[in-house]
């Protein structure tokens, strides 16, 4: 089976995981798209646009400890070019280690900003990266991202073994990115319900 057969197969089962690919990869955008990037301290922040000059993704990126890399991304996503778009949001952390593959259930993933109690949640893994699917939780999540200063991730890879991330934070540049984020997706969803 061809990559894009493989692709295609894994898009139909979990679009979520799929599209988080696609962003992180850069390929998501067929045609011409066009972006604007900004930077919030250490945040990275793109929202892209498609040729009718509609917002079509946003995506925010902060480095972690050890090459982590934190992923807030939402976007409008079609799987071919006569396919209605499919909008979603998702969090991830991409990382060196190889994690391998989870079911579409995804695995119990462990994470906990500042000194608070961890939250569990069921992250999709894809090769060197586990990402939140769930709408309500990413939203919870970027809620509790604005006035943090410090979220620790725990991956674990296809031996259960886990592995710790960290990711300091400034909560000025967290909260204005989490606003600029919330904003942004609010427009993208709102393009695909016109």
């Amino acid at each position: 089976m061809s990559v894009i057969q493989s692709f295609r197969f894994l898009f139909r089962l979990k679009l979520l995981a799929a599209g988080l690919t696609l962003g992180i990869a850069g390929m998501g955008f067929p045609g011409e798209s066009h972006g604007l990037a900004a930077w919030f301290g250490p945040w990275d922040y793109v929202l892209k646009h498609d040729d009718e000059g509609r917002p079509q993704a946003a995506f925010a990126r902060l480095r972690g400890e050890n090459g982590s890399l934190l992923w807030l991304t939402c976007q409008r996503f079609a799987s071919e070019p006569d396919q209605p778009s499919v909008p979603f949001a998702t969090v991830a952390v991409a990382q060196r280690q190889f994690l391998g593959r989870s079911d579409p259930n995804g695995r119990s993933t462990v994470y906990w900003f500042d000194d608070n109690g961890p939250e569990v949640g069921r992250w999709i893994y894809r090769d060197r990266h586990g990402q939140m699917p769930d709408p309500s939780q990413v939203r919870a999540f970027v809620d509790n991202l604005a006035g943090a200063q410090s979220l620790t991730v725990e991956l674990s890879n296809y031996r259960f073994e886990t592995r710790k991330h960290e990711f300091r934070l400034d909560p000025k540049d967290t909260s204005s990115v989490a606003e600029r984020f919330k904003k942004d997706c609010a427009g993208i969803l709102r393009e695909n319900d016109q």
